[in-house]
């Protein structure tokens, strides 16, 4: 069974039913604009498949059997249901509104959420999406957030309320141009990092730097303070700046894949990369765990990036 209805299309069950309507080839055919013939090819074909006639034919006329009666019933019964089906999913996805109100880091936003926001906005163009991009730490409570994408680690307690759903790992690597690395030399080993200008990046919010990891597990961050400039707040700027060779960077990987084909970027050191344990996950407060316009925005998203 499942061989046939892989094998068979809706257009003709469809074309079936209007036949069997009609129980004339020539009306069939003119009706959906082709021709007798290719009525008559379609109808011998869905014979083929099912096993037995549906329509005793004369010199003078068509007419259903006692089969064709039958399949013609379980047929309509059946493209009814898949008519209300459509129907049903097209009008929840149309009756889905109000607004959410996202806080998302830049580079997730960028290259994870963007490419999949129109197609989203087009499933559900009720839905209103206020997108916060930030990479600081929010307060759900007193900033009314519905959701948030955040970095965290595997063993991060997070206040009692909040849900979390892991979407992937957050792998990174060190990276540079071209230039750079003509003018000052590639790198072999972690050690040789402290006799290059490393980028950092920061939050303001905590002057918080992000960590440099190493495979051994060697936290390199006290060694890379020679960096005469420190971004904070924008993981981008960094990108840029390693881009116009203004030192090494650490970047995910997915954010530098576009710069490593076009030869914009080198990566650095990367037998010496892990995978780190950070995830990128979603969080919101388990007070909306009911929220349809929250889950069809989580489901679809975590579809994408999972």
């Amino acid at each position: 069974m499942k061989k046939q209805l892989k094998n068979m299309h809706i257009a003709s069950l469809e074309l079936f039913l209007i036949a069997a309507e009609n129980e004339n080839f020539s009306v069939t055919a003119e009706y959906l604009n082709i021709t007798p013939a290719a009525v008559s090819r379609s109808i011998r074909r869905l014979e083929d498949k099912i096993g037995f006639d549906l329509f005793s034919r004369t010199t003078r006329q068509v007419k259903l059997t006692r089969e064709g009666r039958i399949y013609y019933k379980k047929c309509s019964e059946i493209l009814d249901m898949l008519n209300n089906a459509e129907h049903f999913i097209k009008t929840e996805k149309n009756t889905i509104g109000g607004k959410l109100k996202i806080s998302v880091p830049e580079t997730f936003f960028n290259y994870k959420i963007s490419p999949f926001l129109a197609n989203f906005s087009e499933e559900y163009p009720y839905l209103k999406l206020d997108f916060y991009i930030t990479n600081r730490n929010i307060d759900f409570v007193a900033e009314e957030y519905d959701l948030s994408v955040r970095l965290i680690r595997e063993n991060t307690k997070l206040e009692a309320f909040l849900i979390k759903k892991n979407l992937f790992n957050a792998t990174t690597g060190l990276y540079a141009s071209p230039n750079y690395l003509a003018k000052n030399g590639m790198i072999t080993c972690p050690s040789e990092l402290k006799y290059h200008k490393c980028i950092n990046f920061s939050l303001s919010q905590n002057n918080k730097r992000f960590q440099w990891v190493s495979l051994n597990k060697d936290t390199i961050k006290d060694t890379i303070n020679n960096s005469q400039i420190q971004i904070f707040d924008s993981i981008q700027s960094t990108k840029f700046l390693a881009l116009n060779d203004g030192g090494i960077v650490q970047l995910f990987n997915f954010s530098v894949q576009e710069e490593l084909q076009q030869n914009e970027l080198i990566e650095i050191l990367p037998d010496y990369k892990q995978e780190n344990n950070w995830k990128f996950c979603f969080l919101y407060p388990s007070a909306y765990k009911k929220s349809i316009k929250l889950k069809v925005f989580i489901d679809y998203f975590a579809k994408k990036l999972t």
